[in-house]
């Protein structure tokens, strides 16, 4: 990648770490909270939103910075925004509203927010700046300052009024009333703080809208009537992505409001939109999808509005895709992000669509791999039952409930013995009796969630299982104490209670939803269960009406057929879709980017060893490898991260994974590093950049401070990047290094 300016600048030691402390490599100059985020210098890329806020800056470019990070902000695209604002700083290092900045796009990491706080209250005693920037500096610092105000919940309410002050104090200010907007829908939404007047809040955005009518405050206008009355906010959906196209998440948020009107072509177009300009923006500055903000939430709704169209295929497929996205220990597994989302949407999928040989062969794939917690497995657990279920398997079925039910009691002996340890601690300690009770309880609670889960699962299972033995009573009991996950009527149709199917169908085809498969059930339920009753041909025409998109091979459509036939309608019963005519001009989605992640192509080089030999990026064509960058042999932890890999690297060698790695040193000082290894002779080419020419194409390099930074990255055999840490801190995790490289190896295999 062509880095399109670096910026040779540090910050002024006047903000750095007490100098009798020694900063380790790679760690930043200016404080902890410099180490996270973007340190990589960054264009003004246009298409930020049209906002403007007056701030006091020595550097030519900086209000221009600022303005953008300030975009960035309201389209939530913290990542983006704090590059800018240290852009900022790294010419202008007394600049107090570009920590200002850094703080705001730290909202929901209070930790970093703090310092990036402090160190504006430090500046605004030093370096006068205007009254104006005065009141937004004081309302943030006041806001992050618990040691004056302990109740936070005071804080936030003191924050909103003094935005309130300086909305009277500047009334032409509104970009201060756009973030008013902002805070007070996130304390409302977050913090139990109700917004008292939506009119009111609605008012404000108007006001702005009077003055900038596309200014990315729709965004917010969005979030206000989102769940109190969307149809107020369908003129922003219409409008907010051309406010700052540029930024993914501003794509994302009109998607909101059509889902909620039912229009879902609108909603799953405003979904690709963001997810393409996603994948664009990080191929470009190789991040991990799991970096961007809201991400994985985006594509998971994604795959959600493709279901309700009835792109089943689509839906599956961009489930997979967050699936495959590389994983990291901190932004993205089983727990979080891409993976916790992708898995939930898989099985979603594959149940709603009724592809149970599907379901079966991918819930023993590692598409959806077995989790250590049972808790957390028990979902791909009971797809796999239904599946059995519904393929009319007996014998599997009472092999899973066995299985489950024995997960069920490792959950309850897991919550026994928290709570008997709990009860013992706390009589260590000498606590109370009502002490202790409540220890005994918190540790009861902590597990209660997951018991009901189990239970919840087996008593619906049961019921299934009754039902294949015709005992229907049983099934049906099991029915009312666990309604199934989806298409309960489909259960009673099964059960023989035919009257409670139709009604069941009947209520979800009268809904004011266009849902496909949902609808696609409850017409085929009560042409089956009550034909007599002709609302399954109105709920026939309620799905042509939305049905452009909808996969009528699939078996769910596909059992529709003779249903269609005898209403007269063609084999291919869809209509096309009408745009509606309240949207306005939409670029290409295929102009935007990718529809899925796509590994970025990496840099190419060609390096000396210690011995001046040159190796090639080349040199391993066709085969996969990990790149090292390190800062140099004096780099303790540099040398830790070498001696692990050098541990380990049969076990590298087994997995097929040759190793280069990339110093900063000058050619004879590296051999230091192979005299750093104790049992010999590093096993892996050392080679030396020590310009840092490729350390900045593959941006392990601060920009800001000028200085190389770690980097661990995973090519595969056509030379893209599947992976990649790039850190203050080398990256240690030897065996999930393995283990993921292997995973997306073989995902990406061509």
């Amino acid at each position: 990648m062509i880095r399109l300016f670096i910026l040779p600048f540090i910050f002024s030691t006047l903000l750095a770490q007490d100098p009798r402390q020694e900063v380790k490599e790679g760690h930043s100059h200016n404080g902890h909270a410099f180490n996270e985020g973007p340190r990589q210098a960054g264009p003004l890329m246009g298409n930020t939103g049209d906002v403007h806020l007056p701030i006091t800056t020595t550097w030519d470019q900086g209000q221009a910075y600022f303005d953008q990070g300030l975009g960035q902000l309201h389209g939530f695209w913290y990542y983006e925004a704090e590059r800018s604002f240290r852009a900022i700083l790294a010419h202008d290092p007394h600049c107090a509203m570009a920590y200002w900045g850094l703080a705001q796009a730290n909202y929901e990491n209070e930790k970093r927010a703090k310092e990036f706080a402090k160190k504006a209250a430090e500046l605004i005693e030093k370096k006068p700046v205007s009254e104006h920037e005065k009141a937004y500096l004081e309302a943030e610092i006041a806001f992050y300052d618990d040691e004056k105000e302990k109740d936070a919940t005071k804080r936030r309410k003191n924050f909103l009024k003094a935005y309130e002050n300086l909305i009277l104090d500047f009334p032409d200010d509104i970009e201060a009333k756009a973030l008013l907007v902002c805070r007070r829908w996130q304390f409302d939404s977050y913090h139990g703080i109700p917004i008292t007047s939506y009119v009111g809040m609605d008012a404000i955005l108007e006001q702005i809208f009077a003055k900038k009518p596309h200014h990315p405050a729709h965004h917010y206008a969005i979030h206000l009537w989102d769940y109190r009355r969307h149809e107020q906010a369908l003129d922003s959906a219409a409008k907010l992505g051309l406010t700052a196209p540029q930024i993914a998440h501003m794509w994302h948020m009109p998607g909101h409001i059509y889902s909620k009107s039912q229009r879902h072509h609108d909603a799953a177009w405003a979904q690709q939109a963001s997810a393409r300009i996603d994948h664009a923006h990080m191929q470009k500055w190789f991040l991990l999808p799991d970096q961007i903000h809201n991400y994985a939430h985006n594509n998971e709704w994604l795959s959600r509005s493709f279901s309700y169209l009835g792109k089943i295929r689509a839906s599956i497929d961009m489930a997979k895709s967050l699936l495959a996205n590389p994983r990291h220990p901190k932004l993205n597994h089983h727990a979080k992000g891409s993976t916790r989302e992708g898995r939930k949407a898989l099985i979603r999928i594959l149940e709603e669509a009724e592809l149970w040989q599907e379901a079966l062969e991918t819930a023993r794939s590692p598409w959806l791999e077995e989790l250590p917690k049972p808790q957390d497995d028990l979902p791909r657990l009971r797809l796999i039952a239904i599946a059995h279920f519904n393929l009319g398997q007996q014998v599997p079925l009472r092999e899973s409930i066995q299985s489950i039910a024995q997960l069920h009691e490792k959950v309850l002996t897991n919550q026994n013995e928290a709570k008997k340890k709990a009860v013992e601690k706390a009589t260590a300690k000498k606590k109370t009796e009502e002490e202790i009770k409540e220890a005994e309880k918190k540790a009861h609670d902590q597990f209660q969630n997951h018991v009901n889960k189990f239970e919840n699962t087996l008593t619906e299972l049961r019921g299934y299982l009754a039902a294949m033995n015709g005992n229907f009573q049983k099934a049906n009991e099991a029915l009312k104490k666990r309604p199934s996950q989806f298409s309960p009527m489909l259960r009673q149709l099964a059960y023989g209670d035919h009257e409670k199917a139709a009604k069941t169908a009947r209520k979800l085809i009268e809904k004011d939803e266009q849902k496909s498969l949902p609808l696609a059930q409850a017409i085929h339920t009560l042409y089956h269960a009550n034909k007599e009753d002709h609302t399954w041909k109105k709920g026939f025409e309620k799905l042509r009406s939305f049905s452009s998109e909808v996969e009528i091979s699939s078996p769910i459509f596909a059992r529709l057929a003779p249903i269609a036939e005898e209403l007269g309608y063609p084999h291919d019963w869809r209509l096309a879709h009408t745009p509606a005519e309240d949207l306005l001009p939409r670029p290409s989605l295929d102009q935007l980017g990718p529809l899925h992640w796509t590994p970025p192509a990496a840099p190419a080089f060609s390096l000396p060893d210690q011995n001046q030999k040159s190796i090639s990026l080349s040199d391993y064509h066709g085969k996969p490898v990990i790149v090292v960058f390190y800062l140099g042999a004096g780099c303790l932890h540099c040398a830790e991260q070498l001696t692990a890999m050098a541990d380990r690297y049969h076990d590298f060698e087994k997995a097929k994974l040759p190793i280069i790695a990339i110093s900063t040193d000058e050619i004879p000082k590296l051999k230091d590093s192979q005299e750093n290894y104790a049992k010999g002779t590093i096993p892996f080419p050392i080679i030396s950049d020590a310009p840092k020419t490729i350390f900045k194409k593959y941006t392990a390099h601060d920009d800001f401070e000028n200085q190389p930074l770690h980097g661990t990255f995973v090519l595969d055999a056509q030379g893209r990047i599947l992976w990649s840490d790039i850190s203050a801190d080398p990256f240690m995790e030897i065996d999930f290094l393995i283990k993921e490289s292997q995973r997306l190896l073989a995902l990406h295999k061509s």
